[in-house]
């Protein structure tokens, strides 16, 4: 039984009608967070210095400069959660060009300075070495050193507390459809208790995007849906919208979102399909680096 599973049976125990229970238990989404307190289980560093497949060279951005180390994240130690087809062992490395991501104009430009590398178990590794071009200054392109930490928890949309002034009819009306969600949303807090956290310190994996702003599901809509939305009555674009979101979110998962060291408004957000998770098509990520100010 997965964690779903587990929130199905539990609150169905608890006198919540069965197609009452299904509809709020398809909006969780469970994630991995990780953190640099001792608590859970080990899941990798960030920071340091990675060791890369033997002969593989140091990633590096279009002008030929190294990408910085970021983060190293053990597969076969991560959580195992639903709706995440995260591989069952080997290692992820990221890296990240947070000037020249956030300088690029659209996504595709945007992943040339960001990269995801998978390293398979068994692989014969070294510690990677980058090489500056002629003529650069010297700089480094590692972070400091936090072995990280991680468990399970439970999310919800944001969506779900405000006002009906600022949903879609299709929402207003799931709502409508679950009276009982604040006792399974209290139950949700009860299985997961959240924890405090810091995106500047810690690491997610799964679950929503965290977001100051147009989250990257807004930014990966498709331009024609959303123009043809514009013809339509308030309420129809609100409904199409939300639905055009939605099968962005069904599609994409957060792969990794954690705060850039040193840049206090800065966050790393990197997503991938579905189906590209599942086949280890790491080369198909995408960064979304967001400035939150």
């Amino acid at each position: 039984m997965n964690e779903r599973d587990q929130f199905r049976r539990t609150a169905i125990e608890q006198g919540v009608p069965e197609d009452e229970v299904a509809r709020f238990a398809e909006l969780i989404r469970f994630r991995i967070h990780a953190w640099q307190r001792e608590e859970g289980v080990h899941a990798g560093r960030r920071g340091g210095r990675p060791r890369l497949p033997v002969g593989m060279p140091w990633p590096t951005c279009p002008a030929g400069l190294p990408l910085p180390f970021l983060l190293r994240l053990d597969c076969a130690a991560l959580p195992r959660v639903p709706d995440l087809a995260l591989p069952a062992d080997g290692t992820l490395l990221f890296f990240l060009d947070q000037e020249g991501a956030q300088d690029a104009c659209g996504i595709e430009n945007e992943k040339a300075y960001s990269r995801v590398v998978y390293v398979p178990a068994g692989a014969e590794t070294a510690d990677g070495e980058y090489v500056l071009p002629a003529g650069t200054a010297r700089e480094s392109f590692l972070t400091p050193e936090h072995e990280m930490y991680a468990a399970v928890q439970a999310e919800l949309p944001d969506w779900l507390d405000r006002s009906e002034e600022w949903l879609c009819d299709t929402q207003i009306q799931l709502l409508r459809d679950m009276p009982h969600r604040k006792e399974m949303s209290a139950l949700v807090e009860q299985l997961w208790p959240e924890r405090d956290w810091w995106i500047q310190h810690d690491v997610f994996v799964g679950g929503y995007t965290i977001s100051a702003q147009d989250p990257p599901e807004v930014i990966m809509m498709d331009p024609e849906r959303v123009q043809q939305g514009w013809s339509l009555p308030r309420a129809e674009r609100m409904v199409a919208r939300y639905e055009e979101e939605q099968r962005v979110m069904r599609e994409w998962v957060p792969l990794a979102q954690f705060g850039v060291p040193d840049e206090e408004y800065v966050n790393a957000r990197f997503l991938i399909r579905h189906d590209d998770l599942a086949a280890r098509r790491f080369d198909r990520v995408l960064s979304f680096c967001e400035f939150t100010e």
